[in-house]
């Protein structure tokens, strides 16, 4: 795989539709990337120490990049370490490069949030265009992946405040472009920070008002190969979306150490973005009921058309959270079957105590609930209160919830009835025919339909250990049906 496939290539777009071929110049970025910026490249020659640029300082070198010269500075002003992005007396003269520098300060200013690094000035001296922004004391993502992949927690918390930052730059009408792990940074506080908006599209840049969340034309081929979308590749208008795929493609890199697609040749890699079957996301270090939820996650982000992944940054902040242990921690057998035991137990006190009270009322002799009654007042009492509260009384002892997958709050009415449905509809049918059998003196049909409804009961059972031992989000079918989960309760939100 050639080096410069991890790196930002750009080039001008000439009005030809069908070019699609980069010519990179001088690129940034390597898998090392400095602190500040993502750039790693040496300085052959550049400013001294103590050479002032307005009111900053220069201290000392970071690195270098055809796009910029990064040094630590203090600001002195206000008597803080920033990091200056100088551009190179070669370039000082060429308009689309200082356009690109004047857009990257401008688009990463507009975008005030935690998890996007802060851009604080932009000026000139003696002819020489800088600007200045926070300067982090961390380690990029391309740095950590030089000591291994990624744990998958880790990883999926990364990446979902990575989509919170592009949230945010979409929010502010900038699409990224450059989603890579060496514009990621986790400063020395383990907060990550998206860096370099160097490349950022935005709908001001057609004369369209910034907040805008339609697509944006490419005036420029630009990205990174190694993780950009097809459409992207393509020349093609793109939208948050593009992001998200060259987000999906960064998750895929953290958790398997390697990127989804390399090649030898950047037509190649391009190829096999826009039409080769996605390689399964490897189990390593993966619990098995975690696995198939990372797969399917980084599967829709890295979809091929852009319609076929999330919606929403909303959507795809709640489809991290479900993969994650961290935020979503699925209830596992024994718990589920003590809070079904829990809420059995419940139904039949309240059941009991009805059928005495008619007993009494209608004076009749002796007391008898059978399995045709309780099974269908436990599916109504549990469409009833997991559709108006999210729980039975046996999974709030327990501490548990039912969440619909899609939204992760409490099921809608339908699902709620049809997750109940599914679970006790056939052995509560069989048990009422085993009944209407027995008043018919059938009784080996009684027998025969008895015995069934006892063996769907177990089966049940038997379901829900081989799903929370095996599958993904430990969703039996009956949930998987529903489209719903159940999880230990929490509070945690998406709102940041």
């Amino acid at each position: 795989m050639k080096p410069e496939l991890d790196e930002t290539v750009q080039a001008d777009r000439t009005p030809a539709l069908d070019e699609t071929q980069p010519a990179p110049t001088a690129p940034l970025g390597s898998a090392t990337a400095t602190r500040a910026t993502g750039v790693t490249k040496s300085l052959a020659a550049g400013l001294p120490a103590g050479k002032q640029l307005g009111h900053f300082r220069i201290e000392r070198p970071l690195g270098a990049g055809g796009m910029g010269e990064v040094y630590l500075a203090t600001d002195l002003a206000l008597d803080r370490a920033v990091a200056v992005k100088v551009l190179p007396d070669e370039l000082t003269d060429h308009p689309k490069r200082r356009e690109r520098m004047i857009r990257e300060a401008r688009a990463q200013a507009r975008v005030t949030h935690p998890h996007v690094a802060h851009m604080y000035f932009i000026g000139e001296d003696g002819g020489r265009l800088y600007l200045a922004m926070e300067y982090l004391a961390g380690k990029t993502l391309a740095e950590r992946l030089d000591e291994g992949p990624l744990p998958v927690d880790e990883a999926l918390a990364l990446i979902r405040a990575a989509a919170l930052g592009l949230r945010e730059a979409q929010r502010s009408g900038f699409t990224h472009r450059d989603v890579k792990p060496s514009n990621l940074m986790v400063d020395g506080h383990g907060v990550l920070k998206l860096l370099d908006f160097g490349l950022a599209a935005g709908r001001d840049d057609a004369g369209v008002e910034a907040g805008a969340t339609g697509p944006v034309a490419q005036t420029s081929f630009a990205g990174t190969p190694l993780y950009m979308a097809p459409e992207q590749a393509r020349g093609e208008p793109i939208d948050f979306r593009a992001d998200i795929y060259a987000l999906g493609a960064t998750l895929y890199h953290l958790v398997s150490g390697k990127p989804p697609f390399q090649a030898d040749s950047v037509e190649e890699l391009f190829s096999l973005h826009a039409t080769a079957a996605r390689p399964a996301v490897p189990r390593r270090g993966i619990p098995r009921t975690q696995s198939g939820a990372v797969d399917a996650l980084v599967g829709k982000m890295m979809a091929a058309r852009p319609e076929d992944r999330f919606a929403s940054y909303d959507e795809l902040l709640r489809a991290i959270e479900l993969a994650s242990a961290s935020h979503t921690r699925p209830a596992g057998f024994w718990v589920r079957s003590i809070a079904v035991f829990v809420d059995l137990i419940a139904v039949l006190i309240v059941s009991v105590l009805v059928e005495t009270v008619f007993v009494k009322a209608l004076d009749t002799d002796g007391l008898e609930i059978s399995m045709s009654e309780i099974l269908p007042v436990l599916g109504l009492y549990s469409a009833l209160a997991i559709g108006r509260w999210g729980r039975t009384f046996g999974k709030a002892v327990f501490e548990l919830e039912v969440v619909d997958v899609d939204t992760g709050h409490k099921p809608p009415w339908p699902r709620a009835i049809r997750r109940a449905l599914v679970l006790y509809g056939p052995p509560g049918a069989l048990a009422w025919l085993a009944d209407a059998f027995d008043a018919l003196d059938e009784n080996l049909l009684h027998a025969i339909a008895g015995g069934l409804s006892g063996v769907l009961v177990f089966a049940a059972f038997a379901l829900l250990l081989y799903a929370s031992a095996r599958v993904s989000g430990k969703r039996t079918w009956w949930d998987r049906s529903a489209g719903t989960m159940v999880r230990y309760r929490t509070t945690r939100t998406s709102t940041l």
